[in-house]
């Protein structure tokens, strides 16, 4: 008979195994799409064009703290649902969705207000244009209509339904593959390529919130967010507070290369990093996708004090494992599919695929651990970890962008996140130590 060790981690691993099969059936989709999206918007608007739309696609990327960490209260009270009163699970739901549309309406008109007075185009650190102002205004207006929608997702993955999330995501890189294939088609203007992947991610999110609340109503329909519950919750700052100096703070640390780049190099490497990151993205979602489904399991162990240190090296392990495939994946195939998407226009040298390769890795053996640490203590544990990468990375990333370009900034990444990892995982056994 199986031992309760390797129980617990079957059990572990199982809410894994079916994100990662989702993802991984989902992927090629995902990855065809988006190396077409590449090359249409290359051959359509040139290397400049595309390192343009890059950056401004890419933007939404250092945002994910506009949820204001409401995604993080809304994970945990629904994977606490059966041990928690209904109401306050459906209290969470409801304030952050009223807060999130606030955010959403107030993104949108930020966002037409910067480009009203030609501002995008110094964030983004390229020539003045009015194309890429109105582009980006557009793009982030889809993106703030979507916001509060985006909690669909939030609530799927702590009701243990995550790759349900995930099989939804393929309609992004499927819209974004229709608008951009329709904009070359027509000479449309550049801000329709750019709405491309934006519209994308709304229609996401609202497919994704049509099926939480199906899936809540159908579970218990008290915790369905139609319902009347007082506005408030108590739990919702232990949560949304750190998730939102976590959110602040990380896509800083590493994933602002292309805006470094953008300033301390040149839009050649910006375009060199944008290819690979196309690939690095896919792979990195892989992996993400399967670590999400960690969330719900580790909330609810924890009620019970059933969180082990085996457990987290079992799962660290195995996500390694995942990540080592993927990382020589990246590197045995990726000049093949960086050669098709550039058409020769750019050309990539062979450090950067392994620079990848390096950071998918890390970031794979990072996640068990940052999913056990979801208590409102391991996010503030998180926060501080991540506020260290920024220190670390910055400076490292600006330093090494001038001296190797499009290289640099993987690389700093790397040791940021190698850095946390340590720490982490340093830090998560000595809780355990002393709250056995």
């Amino acid at each position: 008979m199986p031992s309760t060790d390797d129980q617990g981690a079957a059990a572990l691993l199982s809410g894994a195994a079916k994100s990662f099969t989702a993802r991984a059936i989902t992927l090629p989709v995902i990855a065809v799409a988006g190396l077409l999206v590449t090359r249409v918007v290359i051959d359509a608007l040139g290397s400049d064009g595309y390192a343009s739309y890059a950056l401004i696609v890419g933007l939404a990327s250092l945002v994910p703290f506009l949820d204001l960490g409401l995604g993080a209260a809304v994970t945990d009270a629904v994977a606490r649902h059966a041990t928690s009163d209904p109401v306050d699970t459906a209290a969470v739901l409801r304030r952050s969705q009223r807060i999130l549309v606030g955010v959403g309406v107030g993104i949108a008109i930020a966002a037409w207000l910067l480009a009203a007075f030609g501002i995008w185009h110094l964030v983004l650190g390229v020539s003045a244009n009015s194309s890429v102002e109105i582009a980006a205004a557009v793009g982030f207006t889809f993106f703030g209509a979507g916001l509060p929608l985006s909690l669909g997702a939030r609530v799927l993955q702590g009701l243990g339904r995550n790759h349900l999330a995930v099989s939804l995501q393929s309609l992004q890189a499927l819209t974004a593959l229709l608008v951009v294939a329709a904009a070359a088609s027509t000479s449309a203007p550049f801000w329709v390529f750019v709405a491309g992947p934006f519209l994308g991610t709304f229609v996401v999110a609202a497919a994704s919130w049509a099926l939480a609340r199906r899936s809540l109503q159908s579970l218990n329909p008290s915790t369905a967010p139609a319902q009347n519950a007082p506005p408030q919750s108590p739990t919702i700052a232990l949560y949304a507070v750190p998730m939102l100096i976590i959110a602040l703070a990380e896509p800083v640390a590493w994933q602002a290369d292309r805006i470094i780049l953008s300033h301390a190099s040149t839009l050649n490497a910006v375009a060199q990093y944008s290819l690979v990151f196309a690939l690095f993205g896919p792979l990195n979602s892989l992996i993400a996708a399967s670590g999400g489904s960690l969330w719900p399991v580790f909330a609810r162990r924890r009620t019970v004090g059933a969180v082990t240190s085996g457990d987290v090296a079992r799962t660290t392990a195995g996500f390694a494992g995942v990540g080592l495939l993927l990382s020589a994946a990246m590197i045995l195939i990726g000049p093949l599919l960086v050669r098709f998407m550039a058409r020769d226009a750019v050309e990539v040298p062979w450090q950067l695929f392994w620079s990848f390769a390096a950071l998918l890795l890390l970031v794979a053996m990072w996640i068990p651990t940052g999913m056990v640490l979801t208590d409102p203590q391991g996010l503030r544990i998180q926060a501080g970890l991540v506020i260290g990468q920024v220190i670390i990375n910055i400076p490292l990333s600006i330093a090494l962008a001038a001296r190797w370009g499009a290289i640099g900034p993987v690389v700093a990444s790397a040791v940021a996140i190698a850095v946390s990892n340590c720490v982490g995982w340093l830090i998560f056994s000595v809780r355990r130590s002393t709250n056995p």
